[in-house]
């Protein structure tokens, strides 16, 4: 009997015991935020490897997860005889057993589900935003977050208009293996990598202003407690010799020379034009036509720049992919000035943990900041390719920034049972 009640207690205490059970959050919170990081980062090679090979790119983003546990645990008191077996009644347990332990004594279930919804973003509005080029609002963003001016204009940049006073207008466009940006009728022999130093040398960046209206006037007997003042914001390209001086110093000496050279204009700062923190009315202006091109002067010559899209930085990067990957030889119309240094993929002269601009390799490392597969064939970031992490960091921001809640229409739920 008092075998029977020990075990009795016992049960009551292991059944208190099983409700205190919880579900920790940390655990699950690190490992569904990691998962998600994950898969952003190999959504976006994976568009990189389609670019590469000219395939459509594909879009889509995961809303929202819900994660779920289900913990059941029953506990129940066994069975057990109690004082002696009615005469003539066969005893109902296994002779010598008082007590009978089955499955229904104890039992525990447990059931783990993550839900998440994704949403396609093939929208009208997303491609809007998608296609439309970059402005110097966006520009200003980045380049106030702390990444390379040199890194930005790369990846921005599609391509330069210079009016030299005298001669024809040359362009500078970076499309390999068709063209390197090497303008024949350049007489300094300049390619689009010279207008990214130059750039560099003499400090080209953005400059914002913003101006603030006063609030209209009411109407005669009207109630002026409902007008507010409007701030606009404006944004221009100048140069900022401070952050020439950095660029310089980053670049070093025989490379600052170069570019010198290549500059073809002496260290004078009234030969660039705007200058950063010069006052300038952006109101006399604002009547005009707005122009697609970012406009400013060195010396005698007018340049324009033609920005990329988001979706021209897909395209650019799938083109640096797929001439790493093919090696395709150099149309023979390219003109290069005989220069080996400008078939080679684009490098950065003022970074120093990574002097690549874009890298990735076509064969498991084992040691990949992210890798995907696409028609049978590897891709992979290596960890050590600083700057490809940094474009993967710029590109999800760069998507954010197109994507709204409206455009999240389509979605469907994919439930996930482990």
């Amino acid at each position: 009997m008092s075998r029977a009640v020990s075990l009795a207690c016992a049960c009551l205490v292991g059944a208190l015991a099983g409700c205190a059970i919880i579900d920790p959050v940390d655990k699950r919170y690190d490992t569904i935020n990691r998962s998600l990081a994950t898969a952003r980062n190999e959504s976006i090679l994976l568009n990189l490897a389609r670019a590469s090979h000219d395939y459509p790119l594909n879009f889509v983003t995961i809303a929202n997860v819900s994660p779920s546990l289900t913990n059941t645990s029953s506990f129940a008191l066994p069975s057990f005889l109690l004082g002696p077996s009615p005469h003539g009644v066969e005893p109902i347990f296994t002779p010598g057993r008082d007590i009978n332990v089955t499955n229904s004594t104890a039992s525990n279930t447990t059931a783990i589900s993550t839900n998440f919804n994704v949403s396609t973003q093939e929208t009208s509005a997303f491609y809007n935003g998608f296609l439309r080029p970059i402005d110097l609002l966006t520009l200003d963003y980045f380049i106030r977050q702390g990444y390379s001016r040199e890194l930005l204009f790369w990846l921005f940049t599609q391509s330069v208009e210079a009016d030299p006073p005298r001669g024809p207008a040359l362009l500078y466009s970076y499309r390999p293996p068709d063209d390197y940006g090497c303008p024949t009728d350049d007489p300094g022999k300049r390619c689009f990598q010279e207008f990214v130093l130059v750039a560099m040398y003499t400090g080209l960046t953005v400059e914002q202003r913003s101006v603030t209206r006063p609030a209209p006037k009411p109407a005669q007997g009207g109630n002026a407690s409902g007008s507010k003042s409007e701030t606009t914001s404006y944004f221009r390209f100048c140069f900022d010799p401070l952050l020439a001086e950095q660029a310089r110093n980053a670049m070093g000496p025989e490379r600052v020379n170069e570019t010198k050279h290549y500059l073809d204009v002496h260290d004078d700062p009234r030969q660039l034009n705007p200058q950063c923190g010069k006052e300038w009315d952006p109101r006399k202006t604002e009547n005009h036509p707005q122009k697609d091109t970012f406009e400013f002067s060195v010396g005698p010559i007018r340049f324009r720049i033609r920005p990329r899209s988001a979706f021209g930085i897909f395209e650019f990067l799938g083109t640096l992919i797929k001439i790493e990957r093919d090696h395709p030889p150099k149309w023979e119309a390219a003109n290069t000035w005989d220069r080996p240094s400008v078939i080679e993929p684009p490098t950065l002269k003022t970074s120093h943990d990574d002097k690549f601009l874009f890298r990735v390799a076509f064969t498991p490392t084992g040691n990949c900041f992210t890798q995907t597969w696409f028609n049978d064939e590897t891709y992979c970031v290596p960890v050590e390719a600083h700057n490809t992490k940094r474009i993967f960091n710029l590109l999800a921001q760069l998507i954010a920034i197109q994507t709204t809640a409206n455009d999240l229409s389509i979605t469907p739920t994919v439930r996930v049972i482990q």
